[in-house]
């Protein structure tokens, strides 16, 4: 079964909120998806990221202001704005908040989690490490893909359930008591590994596209016109209605389907680069081919598209002709390097 890819995994993004509403950051796309909460849905906006937002290794927003904390290596800075230039400022981090696996920030603290040792660390302050308090955390809290502080008092970790559904867990660090709640499909759909869940998991196949036989005993010369597709069949995302009008929505969706193919099947990819595929609008063409058939010989006629669930997306240039009914073994994109 497929997962949403975790923020270890997939450096760049992230996911948080702030008195301005709830965030996932796609710092490998560019944008920024903005919303009320995660779970009704409401207010969804996707927005351009500013490039000097970019490439960070965690943003992590404070609940109770519009503070943003984007931490880069040994160092952080602090921004309002995702769609504007950070300001010069930037802070040392403290040696004991550095190299965590995730960060948040709640009840005016910030909690680095460290999930190989299970424990977080809680500080008042990452740049002096002042306060500083280990927890052990609950061995059911540590398979979280997504960190963040709900509140004043509460944080939440994205996890994946029995039945394979994104949800959120809402829990305070110094007690047991935990609530659960789905995430809406439009900021699943956004997540790295998102499409997996909410179209299905990606599939690559070579199809048929005509079958050419002779039944006679002797050699057939023929010439024959061979439709086939090329090109992006477009898929609705329900992204689209939501987009800044500074933002693509062609763009934004091919973005998010290159990113899936090129995942593993882990996280519902195929592993594979379609950049430098034809992503125009789909489109019929004719293609000419002239053979001549041996006595009793059958030829098979392929191409090669990728999908989603059980729907074909990306018609490719790749095509195959063979003498057996088996498609071809080929595989005719690169390996994605992710």
């Amino acid at each position: 079964m497929a997962s949403i890819v975790p923020r270890t995994a997939s450096p760049g993004t992230g996911v948080f909120i702030t008195r301005h509403g709830a965030f996932v950051v796609r710092s490998d796309l560019g944008y920024f998806l903005q919303t009320l909460d995660f779970c009704s849905g409401q207010d969804i906006k996707v927005q351009p990221l500013h490039p000097a937002c970019r490439g960070k290794d965690h943003y992590v927003g404070d609940p109770s202001s519009s503070t943003i904390f984007l931490l880069h290596g040994d160092s952080f800075c602090q921004v309002s704005d995702l769609n504007s230039e950070p300001p010069s400022d930037v802070f040392p981090l403290h040696p004991s908040c550095q190299e965590g696996d995730q960060y948040a920030s709640c009840e005016g603290c910030f909690f680095i989690f460290f999930l190989s040792r299970g424990v977080a660390l809680s500080v008042a302050n990452l740049a002096t490490g002042a306060l500083i308090k280990e927890i052990h955390l609950e061995s059911t809290l540590l398979d979280g893909l997504y960190y963040y502080g709900a509140d004043a008092a509460r944080l939440v970790c994205f996890r994946m359930d029995e039945e394979q559904h994104l949800c959120g867990t809402s829990f305070a660090i110094t007690a047991g008591h935990k609530e659960s709640f789905v995430i809406h499909p439009d900021v699943v759909s956004f997540l790295p590994g998102g499409l997996s869940l909410t179209h299905g998991a990606a599939f690559g196949e070579w199809q048929c596209l005509k079958l050419l036989s002779n039944a006679t005993d002797l050699p057939v010369p023929s010439s024959y016109e061979i439709s086939r597709k090329v090109g992006y069949s477009k898929l609705e995302l329900g992204l689209k209605a939501h987009v800044d009008e500074s933002v693509d929505p062609e763009s934004l969706a091919i973005s998010l389907l290159q990113h899936q193919f090129a995942l593993p099947a882990t996280y519902g990819g195929v592993g594979l680069q379609t950049e430098q595929e034809e992503w125009e609008e789909e489109a019929e063409e004719e293609e000419p081919l002239r053979v001549i058939l041996q006595p009793r010989q059958k030829l098979y006629w392929w191409h090669y598209c990728l999908g989603l669930g059980k729907k074909p997306i990306l018609y490719c240039r790749s095509l195959k002709i063979t003498r057996s009914p088996s498609p071809p073994t080929h595989i005719p994109l690169p390996q994605a390097d992710v």
